[in-house]
């Protein structure tokens, strides 16, 4: 038996032991359900944790090309029991490449033939070796025409590779949610060639922002021209995505500004969780409903801080729009922040909105 078969079949056994049985899934989900899961977060958010039975496929994040073309896999990268709790749930494994910080080799390892081929080839080979399903492609960004020219022979012929597979392997993008990097991508021509074009609707204010603002609003608070959902979705349906292939990005953060309310100067800027940011709200914070961005912020009591945020109740509205819009589903940045009392609360919310009839 080779290492390979031995690696998977005691990953199969480890899951088995573990008692991580596969869940029930009452109806099939009616959209496209991509989850992130990062590689360090195994420690505090294993495998056995994931609602598997509300997602379709998991983007386990993160590897990454380097400049000569070789991929770089970080040493706690490899989790199989993560593989096969989920290909024995029905969600497939996506081998997601790049992410923030990551895609400095991304330049280099395009510029030529010789260097795509050498990273496409030792992909491929890795997906077999340890069963992925498909890969994701995360460079954060694509910032002139050089590159814009590379990458799009990268697409091409990473898809050819892909599609020769047998099974085919899927070829997924996390892609930027306005004209600003999005002039870069040749979305018209490079559509064809993905399965799953996930836009990344959230980050619309933050630490580089002039003023506080919604990290993930569906729609654009009068007078904000930092971006929306809605205007990502009418973005990307003028560069020609088709709706079925055509995700729109969840979070389950937020972040908070050290001011007392919206579009208000700050100084300094930080990260929440959906958890960290329902712990505040136990602690008294104020919840503010924002009914024109369709999003909620919590404001401290003494007014200094807010926390601007997606729950229950926000998610629940952008899954409305994904129907609405017949958008092909979501993507969801990321799958451990969102885990409280035991369950994945956010997650919960798109499962049971995307088995509705």
């Amino acid at each position: 038996m080779s290492p390979v078969v031995v690696l998977i079949a005691l990953a199969a056994f480890s899951c088995q032991k573990s008692g991580t049985t596969p869940e029930p899934r009452p109806t099939p989900l009616t959209k496209v359900v991509i989850g992130y899961y990062p590689s360090w977060s195994r420690d505090v958010f294993s495998h056995s944790k994931i609602s598997y039975k509300n997602l379709t496929h998991i983007a386990h994040a993160f590897a990454w090309p380097d400049s000569s073309g070789n991929l770089v896999v970080p040493a706690d990268y490899l989790y199989p029991e993560l593989n096969a709790s989920a290909h024995q749930n029905g969600v497939k494994m996506i081998m997601s490449l790049g992410g923030w910080g990551n895609a400095g080799g991304f330049p280099g390892m395009t510029a030529t033939s010789g260097n795509r081929s050498k990273f496409i080839g030792q992909v491929v080979s890795f997906c077999a070796a340890n069963s992925y399903d498909g890969v994701d492609i995360d460079w954060e960004f694509v910032s002139n025409p050089t590159e814009q020219a590379n990458f799009a022979l990268f697409i091409h012929e990473f898809s050819t590779a892909l599609k020769a597979r047998t099974p085919q392997l899927l070829l997924t993008m996390a892609a930027p949610a306005g004209s600003y990097y999005g002039q870069w991508i040749n979305f018209e021509q490079l559509a064809a060639d993905f399965d799953f074009i996930g836009f990344m609707t959230y980050d619309f204010h933050g630490s580089w922002s002039d003023h506080s603002g919604h990290n993930s609003p569906l729609y654009a608070d009068a007078g904000d021209t930092d971006g929306s959902v809605d205007e990502t979705f009418q973005y990307a349906r003028q560069r020609q995505v088709p709706l079925d292939k055509l995700l729109l990005g969840v979070p389950f953060y937020g972040r908070s500004f050290d001011c007392g309310g919206l579009g208000l100067p700050f100084t300094a800027c930080a990260d929440y969780s959906y958890t960290e940011a329902m712990g505040l709200l136990a602690a008294g914070w104020t919840r503010t409903w924002d009914a024109t961005a369709q999003v909620p912020y919590l404001r401290r009591s003494d007014a200094g801080m807010i926390v601007c945020y997606d729950d229950t109740q926000s998610v629940g509205a952008k899954c409305d729009y994904v129907k609405a819009k017949q958008s092909g589903g979501v993507i969801i940045w990321e799958l451990s922040q969102d885990y409280r009392n035991g369950k994945s609360e956010l997650l919960e919310v798109i499962g049971q909105s995307f088995r509705s009839p």
